[in-house]
């Protein structure tokens, strides 16, 4: 076996990507050789890549502050916090969004009603666009019904940046005096 890795060999050893192993290579996180060439510009010694790998295997939170750095972007770490709407919370979690949405005009731009809701603008039009909420178009702009918005986050709701808020809201102690 070769005592040394290249970058290919690496990424593969390590079970991580191209990109994050570029990034620990290139900020210190394992040595490397850097041969200057465009192709095989990395070379590892195979123990050096063999502590690396069983330091992330024993520490949890070792690289911990690259979570999330290496996706693709259209996901968001996953909140510790169980944030599905229960079934006896959702007249409580309607109350909720009706005061937070208070200050917004009964007919609501379906982009501010995306979002508010965290959802896309295109998934809202869909909604008006097969009847589950009352919509009108005026001009270039699809106004629909906050009300019947309301009802329909309320009840399918599974979680999102909403029910964090609610579930957080709830979960805080009460004040003392």
């Amino acid at each position: 076996m070769s005592e040394y890795l290249s970058g290919d060999q690496l990424y593969k050893f390590l079970h991580i990507s191209k990109r994050k192993m570029k990034y620990l290579l290139e900020n210190g996180y394992i040595p490397v050789i850097d041969t200057g060439k465009k192709t095989y510009k990395y070379r590892v010694k195979r123990c050096d890549a063999e502590k690396f790998k069983e330091r992330m295997e024993r520490e949890a939170d070792f690289l911990r502050e690259l979570r999330g750095r290496f996706g693709s972007g259209n996901s968001s770490p996953k909140a510790t916090l169980n944030c599905a709407i229960k079934d006896n919370e959702r007249e409580e979690f309607r109350e909720f969004l009706t005061k937070l949405w208070s200050k917004y005009p009964d007919a609501l731009p379906a982009k501010k009603a995306a979002e508010l809701a965290d959802i896309s603008p295109q998934r809202v039009n869909e909604l008006v666009r097969k009847g589950v909420i009352y919509g009108i178009c005026v001009g270039n702009v699809q106004y629909l019904s906050k009300e019947q918005f309301i009802e329909y986050i309320t009840v399918k709701c599974n979680g999102g940046k909403l029910a964090i808020n609610f579930k957080l809201r709830n979960s805080k102690p009460p004040k003392s005096t």
